[in-house]
């Protein structure tokens, strides 16, 4: 007869690979509803995957300056956010998840190097955290070491996914795993915004 420790040892890898394989689950098919409720605008979709702690940054570039803000909860109807980032339901054509390197934007042809949806799991972006501590360099801010610090500890629970289709639509954002769930944390409308 085994022992419950050798049972359970052995039973460990599958156990990690389901968990594995869960998770995962959960992540493509939040990026796929995430896609279509912003194509639809759909605040109520969105919000079920808005931590109601941390809620959603946007990121933007107003003159030279990249800058955030923070929304608890999310509504199409307010005058600043979000940019329109879809036309409407039609435009947008659901592709499967792609984990390889993020496609670059190219300011020259206003373009990203390559279509599809992508996420690159080998590297954390920390493109929120770099804005604070450029504003605080460069700009008027003073965003406080603590804030800047959250950025970044949520960040390396992140993920970023660059969606861009064939008819040049566009959404890059943040997924952040907390507690167990995916979750929407960051829109990033500065990469592909060369007015600066």
């Amino acid at each position: 007869m085994k022992s419950p420790v050798i049972t359970a040892f052995l039973l460990l890898p599958i156990y990690f690979y389901f968990g594995q394989t869960t998770k995962e689950q959960k992540f493509n098919a939040a990026i796929q509803e995430i896609a279509i409720a912003f194509s639809m605008q759909d605040s109520a979709k969105i919000s079920k995957y808005t931590s109601k702690e941390i809620g959603l940054y946007q990121l933007d570039r107003v003159g030279m300056y990249d800058h955030y803000n923070h929304f608890k909860t999310l509504t199409f109807s307010g005058t600043t956010y979000p940019k329109i980032l879809f036309r409407n339901a039609k435009d947008i054509k659901l592709m499967a998840l792609e984990y390889s390197s993020l496609p670059a934007w190219d300011c020259d042809k206003e373009v990203w190097s390559k279509k599809g949806l992508f996420v690159d799991t080998t590297k954390i972006d920390y493109l929120l955290s770099k804005i604070c501590k450029s504003r605080n360099k460069f700009g008027p801010d003073t965003i406080p070491e603590k804030k800047t610090q959250f950025f970044y500890e949520l960040e390396t629970k992140s993920r970023r996914i660059v969606f861009y289709d064939n008819d040049g639509i566009e959404l890059v954002f943040y997924m952040s795993y907390l507690n167990g769930n995916w979750y929407l944390t960051i829109v990033d409308n500065v990469s592909s915004d060369c007015s600066a």
